[in-house]
Order: structure tokens, then C-alpha cells, then sequence
């Protein structure tokens, strides 16, 4: 807890818009007379997939004779490359017929609100609404369990902006885009912060500059001497998409969800298509996506479009997705990344649902001077309850909504504690730099907002309103139980048709058929942020990877990083943020559980757990205290194991500890050390002991 220090002055209280239409990707098949024309989002899908499409009669026509299994052996992006933003509520708007009716798995946005998407021996015309629950703004369609064929005409992706927003005005961020000025020290690196935003486009070649980036390489344009343009003249076809690589680098580090209009033109020396990406600076990987893939030929073509960032500074081609394997050239002139012009400061919007209160972004409150280093903003007006607000978002941006929303700041605590202005006590937390942040006051009412900006401080002063709870922090639980899992070995061979041992592995043993699950009091919620922590060790060195789980053997995405068990005993102490999204982004709303692969080795091995320790992260959790503990201080409700593959996951009950009652392998063996199946005859070894079977 801090105190802030002697204020001057008390602050006085000061404190609907119809929508349009913004069209963010439109696709008529009727502009393409050959399947290689349609500009297919992200990467193209499965081979699978593209065998059976083609355009027919001005429609995406598909076709297919046999089901695949799985189904997403057959998918592929029909629209897309939408840098969306979240929360938003976009509209896919189709007309599509099939030969019969039925329905096609469609994914995108994060989510999958309309399950199935519906296909009708009609034509149809239709729209369908979902809610972006992350930056990937692809379509996806899973096609192979469809027998027959389907035809889509159009299809186009729409949201809603208010219209009465501020007028749109970009401001270029790049130099010497257009490539006619050479580079002042061609020497610069790639990641020397301090000097690396003189340069606008970067370039790699494999097996050249010892394959880092350099300053693109500017030539002067053939057939066209008074124009220079960026090459990137790439060699052979090589093993990973990204030996070769061109990059558009901003000035500054870019905010996620900051509205951007970036063109270019580009060519190559041949047709061929290339997959984009979001780095850092120049070889920091951070997401697929930015602007998806670009089909260049050998004519010149522009992009021009406004894209919601996903963070990072740079803009990456892979120059070897596609392709004969022989060498291209690459070139690209008139690169352009624009940012909004906006106000700049400190800006407060506010909300309450149960007043009917919505954000205002272009009206947000800008804070004024309270004190030497300290800024102030009141939302709500003192004797009118109708204008009480319970939340708020503070950003250093006003001028555009997704501006506003990407320059957020969040407190470090989630307990907001209200600072009382007379007694000068009361709770000032620490705030960082956090996208789309929201934060929740703890109730209705009049809320002074106190802001240190250099020290990155802040605190909330309740004028009035409803009465507020205040939610004590309590002490870390440890659980008492010492968790001992017998895994047992994993089976890698599987049984032929005729009964015989298949000999190569890749057969039914998977890392999963041990597991361990730590299970929490509840189910979580979306982003929150948690630790983690217990000691661990086993018999033998073992690594395991973890997922997140609804309920134990219910996969939703991964975890937390992968570890190696160890046969001296180690202590782990992570953050687990619970995902928004699964992996085919889906959104989460049920995670509950964390899992262990423990059949990443072979061989049989015990491991230990002990002192397992999950909390909700709130202000560090300074002197052992936390707002909510995730495990019982006693018992094994937390902890379900699974043994051997085609087990299910439980959980003993009344023990004081969970060991598992050893499984036995299935695993037969012969003298020889071959596997054997449950026919054979003979001495045979099982669990490292011999019998006859008979």
C-alpha cells in the first residue's frame, strides 16, 4: 500500500450516435475466371481442399466424391485477411447453394457463434453476426465431410462504426518509402534500437550477411531509369519459408488494435504468392496474420488498406512460400505506413450498463492539473445517480475509438480500494500499458480519478454513489498432499489387421496417455491471470507439455510453458493467463483445468508433486497475500491423474494422498525384446517379469 503525498486543492465535478456501415473485405467470384485468381486469406488451406475447388459459372464452386477424416483435412480460407478488433461485432453477408442440403463447419474471429453454416439446394442470400474475440479476421470452411458440391457467389465481411466519429486524417510515419534516397549507414543492424527506425525497409537473403537483416537493397528500376525501387533477389526454393525476407519497419513500436493504412506496390519475376507476418524489429517474430498472403506476378499491383495493428513495428514477406524452386526477384516502391492524427494526452471514458451508459471515446474527459505531478478527472455528476459510471477505460489517445481503445493503461490490481482524499489513506496502485483495458471500479457512483503520470500511479476517489465492498486480500494456501503418478511405459507399436506387430513406430502411443490435472476451485475467466507453483521430481529426466483443460481430458489450448522433470527436486513458480480463444479460436468460457503430458519419455517413470500452490496475481502478492486462492488447503478434490492411453481421467477419494493404483502395461514382450501381441505363445516379459503365456 502507498500514501500519496499532501494534496493542495479538492477538484470540482465536470464531466448515442447512429452507425454506418464500414465494408472491411468484399469477394465476388464473379471477378475470377480461374481458381489461381481468387485472393484466398491467410495461407491457402489444405491441398486437399484446393483439389477440389474451382471457379464455374462467376461462383467458388466445390466438389468432392469421398469424405476426408478428420474433416479439417479439407479446409480453406475463402475471405478474410482482416485485422479485427475485439469486441467488435462483425457480419458475414453469403449467397452460396449446394446440391443438397446440408451444413459446413465455418470458423473465424475467434469464435464460432453459428456453429454450422448452413447450405440449401436454393440460392441463398444471408447474413450471420459474431463477436471478434481476437485480431484473426479470417473465414475458415472445414469441407471434408461434404459429399457433392456447392457454389458460392459472393461473400463479404461488414461492422458497424458510429457515425459520427472524427473525420479520418492519416499521417505517413515512413521515410523514404519510395526508395529514391540511398540509405544514410547501410551498416545500421537490425536490432540496435537506437538507430534501426532510419531505415524503412529491411531485407534477407540466405546465405548472404550471414543471413540477418540489412537495409533493402535499392536498385534502379529496368526499363524505367528515373524510378528506384526495393529488391530482394531471393535464392533457390530453401527448407523454411523465412530464409528469404523483405520488411516495411514503422518508427516506433506500434500499439495492438492501432488503426494503421499501410500501402505499397510490388512485383516479382514471376507468379508467385508470399505470407506476411508481424515482427518486432526485423526478425522478432511475434504472429501470423498482418495483411495475409500477397499473390505477386509480373506486373505491378498496389495494396492499399486500413488494418487494425497486432503489435509489434514491422511487417514481414516469407519469400519462399510458393514457387517452381527456382530463384525470383522481389520488388517493392511507394511503401506507406500512416497513423491517425490524433489528440494526445490523458483521456478518460466511462461507463454503467445499468444506467444505459455507453463509451464516448471522441468525448472522453481529459485530465487537468491537480497538483505538481499529479493529473485529475471526475466522471459522473454528484446528485444525479443517473449519471453514476462503475467503469472506466484511461487512455493517453482521444480522436478515434480504436485509437482510444489501443493506448489503454490497466492498474496492476483487479480490487480497485477506494483512496480517501481527507485522510490522504487508502490504496494507490501501479499501472502499465494494456490494449482494450477495462477497469472495474468496485461500485456505481461519482469516481475522481487521480493520476501520477511519471511515476506511473493511480488512484481512485469515490465522491458518491453506491456503498463499496472492499474484498480483503487472504493468505496463500499450500496443499498438503504429496501427488505421486506411476506412469506407466508408453505403447509407440500398434496391431495390424491381421493381428501382427506393426513394426515402425507411430501407433497408438501418444505424450497425453499419462497425465496429471490440477484442477481449480471454479471455472476461470478470460484473461485472468494467475500463479502457479509446487515442487517437483521424478525417477527418471522427463519432460512434459501442459494444455489448458475445461474439465480434466476436455482440451481447450495450451498452458504454461513447457519443463523437464528432474531427479532432484525443483521448484516452479509460473503466471498462467487463462486464453480467450482455443486453438482453433474458439472462445473459451469453461477453462478449468491444467494438464501434464507425462508419456513424453517412453519408459515407465514415477513423478512427485508436492506443495501445489495456484492463486489469482493481484498487486505482486506482496507479503503472501492474494484475493483468491484456486486449491484447497487440504485434500485431493484439485487432482485427477489419468494412466495409460485409453483411460479416463479421476480422481481417488478418501486418501490423504494421491497415488495412483498402479496400472499394469498391456505391453508383451518375447525373450528377444520384441513386442508380441496378446496371442502369442511362449515365455514372454510384462512389467519387467517373466511368465508363460498360454
Amino acid at each position: 500500500m502507498k500514501k500519496v503525498f499532501t494534496l493542495l486543492a479538492l477538484l470540482t465535478c465536470f464531466l448515442g450516435a447512429n452507425a454506418k456501415e464500414v465494408v472491411d473485405k468484399e469477394v465476388n467470384f464473379a471477378d475470377f475466371t480461374d481458381i489461381s485468381q481468387v485472393p484466398f486469406a491467410s495461407w491457402r488451406g489444405s491441398e486437399s481442399a484446393f483439389a477440389r475447388l474451382s471457379v464455374q459459372n462467376g461462383c467458388l464452386h466445390f466438389e468432392s466424391s469421398e469424405a476426408t477424416d478428420p474433416t479439417w483435412d479439407c479446409q480453406f480460407f475463402p475471405i478474410g485477411g482482416v485485422n479485427a478488433e475485439v469486441g467488435v461485432v462483425y457480419t458475414l453477408h453469403y449467397k452460396i447453394k449446394g446440391d443438397h442440403a446440408g451444413n459446413v463447419s465455418m470458423l473465424g474471429f475467434g469464435q464460432t457463434p453459428y456453429g454450422q453454416f448452413s447450405i440449401t439446394t436454393d440460392w441463398v442470400e444471408g447474413t450471420v453476426d459474431y463477436e471478434a474475440t481476437n485480431n484473426d479476421g479470417n473465414i475458415l470452411m472445414q469441407c471434408g465431410d461434404w459429399i457433392g458440391s456447392w457454389d458460392i457467389a459472393y461473400l463479404k465481411i461488414t461492422h458497424e462504426e458510429r457515425d459520427n466519429q472524427r473525420p479520418k486524417e492519416w499521417i505517413p510515419m515512413l521515410e523514404n518509402g519510395d526508395a529514391e534516397t540511398p540509405w544514410a549507414d547501410p551498416s545500421i543492424r537490425f536490432d540496435d534500437p537506437e538507430n534501426n527506425y532510419k531505415v524503412s525497409a529491411w531485407g534477407k537473403v540466405y546465405g548472404q550477411d550471414n543471413s540477418d537483416p540489412v537495409p533493402a537493397k535499392i536498385e534502379v528500376e529496368e526499363g524505367n531509369p528515373s524510378n528506384h525501387v526495393f529488391v530482394v533477389h531471393s535464392t533457390e526454393k530453401l527448407e523454411n519459408d523465412w530464409d528469404n525476407q523483405f520488411w516495411i519497419m514503422a518508427p516506433r513500436e506500434l500499439k495492438t488494435g492501432e488503426p494503421l493504412k499501410v500501402s505499397f506496390r510490388y512485383k516479382a519475376s514471376t507468379n508467385i504468392d508470399a505470407v506476411t507476418q508481424v515482427h518486432g524489429y526485423p526478425s522478432q517474430y511475434l504472429n501470423n496474420g498482418s495483411i495475409g498472403t500477397i499473390s505477386f506476378t509480373t506486373e505491378w499491383k498496389t495494396y492499399e488498406g486500413e488494418i487494425s495493428w497486432t503489435g509489434g513495428q514491422s511487417i514481414v514477406w516469407n519469400l519462399n512460400s510458393s514457387g517452381n524452386g527456382a530463384p525470383v526477384d522481389f520488388y517493392f516502391d511507394d511503401l506507406s505506413i500512416s497513423e491517425l492524427k490524433v489528440d494526445h494526452g490523458w483521456f478518460v471514458a466511462s461507463s454503467s450498463a445499468a444506467n444505459g451508459i455507453a463509451y464516448d471515446y471522441d468525448n472522453a474527459i481529459e485530465f487537468e492539473e491537480f497538483g505538481e505531478g499529479i493529473l485529475t478527472a471526475t466522471v459522473g455528476t454528484k446528485g444525479k445517480p443517473a449519471t453514476w459510471v462503475n467503469e472506466l477505460m484511461i487512455s493517453t489517445v482521444r480522436g478515434h475509438d480504436g485509437s482510444f481503445k489501443s493506448n489503454t493503461i490497466a492498474p496492476t490490481s483487479t480490487n480497485i480500494v477506494p483512496f480517501d482524499l481527507e485522510t490522504e489513506q487508502g490504496q494507490i496502485y501501479d499501472f502499465t500499458e494494456k490494449s482494450g483495458a477495462k477497469i472495474a471500479l468496485p461500485a456505481a457512483g461519482v469516481w475522481q480519478i487521480l493520476l501520477f503520470p511519471n511515476n506511473k500511479n493511480i488512484a481512485f476517489v469515490q465522491i458518491e454513489g453506491d456503498a463499496v465492498v472492499v474484498k480483503e486480500p487472504v493468505d496463500i494456501i499450500t496443499n498438503k498432499e504429496v501427488l505421486v503418478i506411476e506412469g506407466v511405459e508408453r505403447d509407440d507399436l500398434a496391431d495390424n489387421s491381421d493381428g501382427t506387430v506393426r513394426e515402425e513406430e507411430g501407433g497408438t502411443g501418444q505424450t497425453w496417455d499419462n497425465q496429471f490435472f490440477i484442477v481449480a476451485n471454479r471455472v476461470l475467466q478470460p484473461n485472468e491471470e494467475t500463479v502457479l507453483e509446487f515442487d517437483y521430481v521424478a525417477t527418471t529426466e522427463a519432460g512434459t507439455t501442459t494444455g489448458t483443460h475445461a474439465s480434466p481430458g476436455d482440451y481447450r489450448k495450451n498452458a504454461i510453458p513447457d519443463f523437464t522433470f528432474t531427479t532432484e527436486e525443483q521448484h516452479l513458480k509460473v503466471d498462467y493467463t487463462v486464453p480467450a480463444a482455443d486453438w482453433s479460436n474458439n472462445p473459451i468460457t469453461d477453462a478449468q483445468s491444467i494438464a501434464f503430458d507425462l508419456a513424453m519419455i517412453k519408459g515407465a517413470c514415477t513423478y512427485t508433486i508436492k506443495n501445489v500452490k495456484w492463486y489469482l496475481k493481484d498487486e505482486n502478492n506482496e507479503g503472501g497475500k492474494t484475493m483468491e486462492n484456486l486449491v484447497k488447503e487440504t485434500g485431493t478434490d484439485n487432482f485427477y491423474i489419468k494412466i495409460g492411453a485409453g483411460t479416463s481421467p479421476y480422481t481417488p477419494s478418501g486418501i490423504s494422498s494421491v497415488v495412483n493404483e498402479k496400472k499394469t502395461s498391456t505391453v508383451t514382450y518375447n525373450l528377444a525384446g520384441q513386442r508380441v501381441t496378446k496371442g502369442y505363445k511362449g515365455i514372454v516379459i510384462k512389467n519387467g517379469a517373466k511368465y508363460i503365456a498360454k
